[in-house]
């Protein structure tokens, strides 16, 4: 596999808009491409889930009753994801296979 084609997977993985595109096009034939593509676009997709529901969640309970703590639980997610996200990048890069939970 060539540099390039790992550093589109790594990317996918990293910033989301890369995963469209390798599922839009021809890469998706490949397999090791089309495979993280696939599993880049549907971390984002959790990834956008949990960051709007954890938003929602939270503008309810600060509208409610005013808890300081509670700010600092949407940059500690948003921080734990991107690290994940790195983390399977950098797999994905190396060439590993691996298989995100379900």
């Amino acid at each position: 596999m060539q540099t390039k084609e790992r550093f589109l997977i790594a990317s996918a993985y990293l910033f989301g808009v890369p995963a469209l595109y390798i599922i839009l096009t021809e890469y998706r034939k490949k397999k090791y491409i089309g495979f993280h593509g696939a599993q880049a676009l549907m971390l984002w997709i959790v990834y956008f889930a949990m960051f709007f529901t954890v938003r929602f969640g939270l503008n309810l309970l600060l509208a409610i009753r005013y808890f300081p703590p509670a700010e600092m639980v949407e940059p500690v997610i948003s921080i734990a994801m991107g690290g994940y996200a790195l983390a399977c990048g950098i797999r994905a890069f190396m060439g590993k296979d691996f298989k995100l939970p379900r």
